[in-house]
């Protein structure tokens, strides 16, 4: 009878889990998605040869532009690729908490609800697009599954990996050095969990020398941003609503209270601190700029620690029923009315027509600038920015001797047509405001023909 019974659950598992998932793409389909324009420049400039920290700026590692630059080769600069391909993304991370809860609190069913709860959050808190912070997820949780599994130099391997995703990953690694070393105590352990990295860094170097790029990689990736950036007005924006502040109480909620119920037992238990700690780090890695998309790391982890919280402590079904309500009624229904069903932002009807207006003003070889519309329009209307090509972002242009280098390279590969639009009122520095002054008077000087998108 029990074995029977067994059946029956681990078939009742698997259907609630794949539900979850076809919910999750239902949620993610029908919630307004973000295609930012890093997502289609990045890789595309790099497809038309681009060398990346030489020929444009890119201030990440590369292996989500070289991943998506590859995608765009097989199946075409597509909207729909670039969601199918973050929709992927997501799925690996409900099969990934899936294993995670499993394995931390050997329970396939509280492994269900951990998916339910990340499924019925995940959407709403901005998780409907692919940025840098998106992309590390599904290698921090192997990783994070290897450490489980005492597997260190995969789990270092897969670490390496996010690393070369967004830099600031690198904060793991420190953190993994010094869990492994607490659990362990075996330094030959945290050896083979540095292995990994050590042998992916080496590939990058190799690439990077060859290329003739080391010096814009570490300018672009590490120097500027840990030095220059910050100190620029309007970078570090860090300040939270009351919304954000309640939605953070309630996902760091069971945190909290499972500290308050252990107090000094908490350090003993290996799997929480783990938990614990991870979210920390994901919250440390939000800076300079608090958004829920940069915090999908965090919102994984949160949706982890929610299983092994409630398979430690017995609570009602009323105060169950409530903490849903709660979520519900700050997470979910304020999205579902401004996000439901919206055309995609920087995918729209406006920006295809605004595109084609630049296709149809230019011949497919002219090079043309874009000085102030997004990065994006170069993807949509087919066109190319000569060789150096920067964003329109003051924290890079603004950097010293950056305007003339760009100036410098551009002599003999001048833009026949420079596309602008019209300044918005704001600071010098903000978005759709800022304007580098040195190129722009190289424009006029050069009488190159400006042409204003309205």
């Amino acid at each position: 009878m029990s074995r029977y019974y067994d059946k029956i659950m681990k078939k009742s598992i698997v259907l609630i889990g794949l539900a979850a998932l076809v919910v999750h793409v239902f949620l993610l389909s029908g919630l307004r998605f973000t295609a930012w324009p890093e997502m289609l420049s990045y890789p595309y400039l790099r497809n038309n040869g681009f060398l990346l920290y030489k020929d444009m700026i890119h201030p990440y590692p590369p292996v989500l532009t070289m991943a998506l630059s590859i995608i765009y080769k097989l199946f075409g600069y597509k909207l729909i690729v670039l969601k199918v391909f973050t929709w992927l993304i997501i799925l690996v991370n409900d099969v990934l908490i899936f294993l995670i809860v499993k394995k931390m609190v050997n329970s396939e069913r509280w492994a269900v609800i951990s998916v339910i709860f990340y499924v019925l959050i995940q959407p709403f808190l901005e998780g409907n697009q692919l940025w840098f912070d998106l992309a590390i997820v599904p290698f921090i949780l192997l990783s994070t599954y290897c450490i489980l599994q005492k597997k260190f130099f995969w789990s270092g391997l897969f670490l390496g990996v996010a690393i070369l995703t967004k830099q600031t990953v690198g904060l793991y690694l420190v953190f993994g050095i010094l869990y492994i070393a607490y659990r362990e105590r075996n330094f030959k352990k945290v050896l083979l969990f540095l292995l990994g990295p050590a042998v992916l860094f080496l590939v990058l170097l190799f690439r990077l020398i060859t290329e003739g790029a080391l010096s814009g990689f570490l300018n672009w990736t590490l120097i500027y941003p840990f030095t220059w950036w910050s100190k620029f007005p309007g970078y570090v924006q860090m300040v939270l609503t009351r919304r954000d502040i309640v939605i953070l109480v309630l996902l760091v909620l069971p945190a909290i209270l499972l500290l308050l119920k252990l107090k000094r037992d908490f350090f003993k238990d290996k799997n929480l601190v783990l938990l614990v700690s991870s979210i920390l780090v994901s919250s440390i890695l939000v800076y300079p700029r608090f958004s829920f998309f940069h915090l999908q790391l965090g919102i994984a982890f949160c949706a982890i620690f929610y299983s092994v919280f409630l398979s430690k402590f017995k609570f009602s079904y009323i105060l169950h029923l409530i903490s849903y309500i709660l979520l519900f009624w700050f997470i979910c229904l304020p999205v579902l009315k401004s996000d439901w069903g919206k055309e995609t932002r920087f995918w729209g009807n406006e920006d295809i027509k605004v595109a084609e207006l630049i296709k149809n003003s230019t011949k497919p070889d002219d090079l043309i600038f874009l000085l102030g519309p997004h990065s994006g329009l170069y993807v949509l209307s087919g066109r190319l920015p000569p060789k150096p090509w920067a964003d329109n972002f003051a924290w890079y242009l603004e950097i010293p001797g950056v305007q003339d280098e760009i100036i410098k390279r551009w002599e003999g590969k001048i833009p026949k047509v420079v596309f602008t639009n019209n300044i918005q009122e704001g600071n010098w520095y903000d978005l759709g405001t800022y304007r580098p002054k040195k190129i722009v008077d190289w424009i006029r000087n050069e009488k190159i023909q400006i042409s204003v998108l309205k």
